[in-house]
């Protein structure tokens, strides 16, 4: 093994774990069910092109995005299972060939843990894990990224009185491993300077309402030390759909907040809705008190634009906070196909030289289902900047000019 790379060390381990499930002798499990082990496999192959006119000054820029997945879970008993998924993500031409650059950078173990417990009542998850809550406006799994995000930790999840719940503990930096190496290895120990996210999740539903209640705390992590409630109410009456989402953020020096509402309505095949987020900003950088709102391991892009501007939000905008103004429509035009048209008009929530006006993003996405296992994505954006968003923005550093992107995308899954 010592001759190995990390990635053949990897995929040694998945399937070693794959052929110890199989050929555990079955009188291990006699005492439960005589069908265990039971062992299944899931998949997924992405391909995507995308056209990138995003920065001013330079010429378009093309690219092609792969990603395979391959998962395998093992029932080893009823109340115990076990699930490893392997990615390979990668841009084509970041290694010139195999023979050349055999070292697959992008391979990696994405998922794998241990389930204990039952689904439905208790379970307690214990490893690598993707963890996706409500609607991914502060923990989600970024599936739109090639790489995607799972967490290192625990997480236990349950039902009880009609109410669905999960709390967590995740080591999202680790910067003081200990080595079983020298004669002292606990001196590779530090002292309390790992980086933790640790909350919890809640949903319940109350008529047509849906409500979701988040809390999390972050520390040493994303931000120094920080704590966040989220509470989020969606649903429909009619034809009316409605979502409304307000959340605090806490903690030395910091004191920020988020607010989002959403009013539609749904007509034949298709839905109209407006909707604005708020996300607080600082008026003064410099005076030390933290009042801009940090969205932490959010889904950034199902949100704020799929030209995906605004992803590192405070930073990047000076700490200036974020309002979106959205108009939004989607209409069925088929079984299988679906399209959608969001206007954005994006402004700092505090102003900066004046002014608050960033900008204004035009998205256009299709979606085309052509067979079970397979759809086919496209989607176009194009952004109108202001004189803001030069300032802050290096991506409008060579001018006022106007900026477009675009995608190609294919998916398959299994099974």
């Amino acid at each position: 093994m010592l001759g190995l790379s990390n990635h053949s060390r990897v995929l040694t381990a998945v399937l070693s774990l794959s052929l110890l499930a199989i050929s555990l002798p079955r009188s291990l499990y006699a005492q439960d069910d005589d069908e265990y082990p039971k062992v299944s496999f899931d998949g997924q192959f992405r391909l995507r092109g995308e056209g990138d006119g995003r920065t001013t000054g330079f010429n378009p820029d093309f690219a092609t995005l792969s990603r395979i997945r391959v998962g395998v879970h093992a029932d080893l008993l009823q109340w115990i299972r076990v699930y490893a998924q392997v990615q390979d993500a990668r841009a084509w031409g970041d290694e010139t060939n195999t023979f050349q650059d055999g070292s697959a950078d992008l391979f990696d173990l994405h998922q794998g843990f241990a389930s204990l417990g039952t689904s439905s009542k208790f379970t307690a998850r214990l490893g690598r894990q993707e963890t996706v809550l409500g609607d991914e406006r502060l923990v989600g799994a970024l599936g739109w990224s090639n790489l995607g995000r799972s967490f290192d930790g625990v997480r236990l999840m349950g039902e009880a009185k009609g109410i669905g719940w999960t709390a967590f503990a995740y080591n999202v930096a680790e910067r003081d491993s200990i080595l079983a190496v020298g004669l002292h290895p606990q001196l590779n120990q530090g002292v309390y300077d790992d980086g933790w996210l640790m909350g919890g999740f809640a949903t319940k539903r109350f008529g047509d309402v849906n409500s979701e209640l988040t809390a999390l705390y972050d520390v040493d992590a994303i931000t120094q030390k920080s704590y966040t409630v989220n509470l989020r109410l969606h649903g429909r009456t009619g034809i009316v759909l409605y979502e409304g989402a307000a959340a605090y953020q806490g903690g030395p020096n910091r004191s920020a907040y988020f607010g989002s509402g959403r009013v539609g309505v749904a007509i034949g095949k298709g839905t109209i809705a407006a909707q604005v987020d708020y996300l607080s900003g600082d008026d003064d950088p410099a005076a030390g008190d933290i009042k801009a709102f940090t969205t932490l391991y959010a889904t950034n892009h199902k949100f704020y634009g799929i030209m995906d501007y605004f992803l590192a939000i405070p930073a990047q905008l000076d700490g200036a906070g974020l309002v979106d103004a959205v108009l939004r429509g989607s209409l069925d035009t088929g079984a299988n196909t679906r399209l959608r048209l969001d206007l954005h008009r994006f402004n700092t929530a505090q102003k900066r030289g004046g002014e608050t006006a960033l900008g204004t993003e035009l998205d256009l996405v299709g979606n085309w289902k052509f067979a079970k296992p397979g759809a086919l994505q496209a989607g176009f954006g194009v952004f109108f900047p202001e004189d803001l968003i030069t300032q802050l923005m290096p991506a409008f550093q060579g001018g006022k000019e106007t900026t477009w992107w675009g995608y190609v995308q294919m998916i398959l899954n299994w099974p």
